[in-house]
């Protein structure tokens, strides 16, 4: 399991990134999500909080490729309830 982490600040496209501990983007101000086996639940647990949220991409190079496919479809599926929000 990794700890992961959650920036408190949002990137210019109002997303807020998902960071595993030991990453070298790893925001100064940031709040502790938890404990998970992958990038992909961290995500889920973080969107409990708050909607547009996206996994560092550094952080994702670390994922096997079929993890990175399913968190590609979990970021991306919902196209029309984000521009319905915005």
């Amino acid at each position: 399991m990794t700890h992961y982490f959650i920036d408190n600040r949002s990137q210019p496209d109002g997303a807020r990134e998902v960071h595993a501990v030991g990453c070298k983007r790893m925001p100064s101000d940031k709040q502790y999500l938890g404990d998970y086996f992958t990038c992909q639940q961290a995500v889920i647990e973080a969107r409990k909080e708050c909607w547009h949220v996206a996994s560092c991409l550094r952080c994702m190079d670390d994922l096997t490729p079929s993890e990175t496919n399913r968190l590609a479809q979990l970021l991306f599926d919902f196209p029309s309830l984000r521009s319905a929000r915005q």
